[in-house]
């Protein structure tokens, strides 16, 4: 009996140059199948470049290694109508993680931090891939 494993869709035709018609359609019938039998999947070759993805993660781990007070510098206000920047759960929770919230790079309830330096900018950019890869999920989900 095979061992169950997470469903992998391999994004890339949609990011090639060329009509890859064949692997279009592999893809959105990966992505069907995976929906119906498990209800997730993971994606691979989703566009975001690595040393994007690198930036992002160095930068977010000297972030989440500031003080709480340096952190909560760039949460949002209490009467603020969206929940954006960061946050933590609360001490008596068991769970324990802490977060950085943010819309579209355009929205004004992002509260986004100044530090470290480059922060903001890498993760706008990556926000910029990260709808590119939802659009074209959400329209082969919506096709499915």
């Amino acid at each position: 009996m095979p061992t169950p494993a997470i469903p992998t869709v391999d994004l890339s035709p949609f990011f090639t140059a060329g009509d890859d018609e064949s692997g279009l359609k592999k893809c959105k019938d990966l992505i069907a199948e995976a929906c119906g039998d498990y209800g997730f999947f993971q994606i691979v070759n989703h566009g975001v470049p690595l040393d994007l993805m690198n930036q992002a993660m160095e930068l977010s781990k000297a972030f989440f290694r500031y003080l709480d007070e340096v952190k909560r510098e760039c949460s949002s206000s209490p009467d603020s109508p969206l929940p954006a920047g960061y946050n933590k759960q609360p001490d008596h929770s068991p769970d324990k993680n802490e977060y950085l919230l943010m819309f579209p790079p355009e929205s004004p309830f992002d509260v986004l931090p100044t530090n470290p330096p480059n922060f903001r900018k890498i993760l706008e950019e990556m926000f910029k891939y990260f709808l590119k890869t939802g659009e074209i999920l959400e329209a082969i989900i919506l096709e499915a």
